[in-house]
Formats: C-alpha cells, structure tokens, sequence
C-alpha cells in the first residue's frame, strides 16, 4: 500500500463508519415503527373480538 493510499483509506473508514452508524439507527427505528403497528393491531383485535 502507498503512502497515499493509506492517507485515503485513513480519511474514508470514518465517513462508513458514520455511514453504518446511521445505517444502524435506520434500522432500529423502522422496526420499532413496525412492532408498535404490530402491537397495537394485536390490541385492536382484542377489542374486536370483544365487541367494543
């Protein structure tokens, strides 16, 4: 590896390390979006069969 190439690699690893990172957080909130939807269809339900 070149002197230049290792000035390269060393400016890019924090841009995708931030690039995961947001990535990650992505994630983690479309599941909860999804699991609250999931919870509430289940609550939903329930009154349903109720006949509230």
């Amino acid at each position: 590896m070149t002197e230049v190439q290792a000035v390269e690699l060393a400016e890019l690893r924090p841009k995708v390390t931030q690039r995961k990172q947001q990535s990650k957080e992505r994630r983690a909130k479309e599941y909860q979006g999804i699991k609250a939807a999931a919870d509430r269809v289940v609550v939903l339900e329930e009154l349903e069969g109720r006949g509230s």
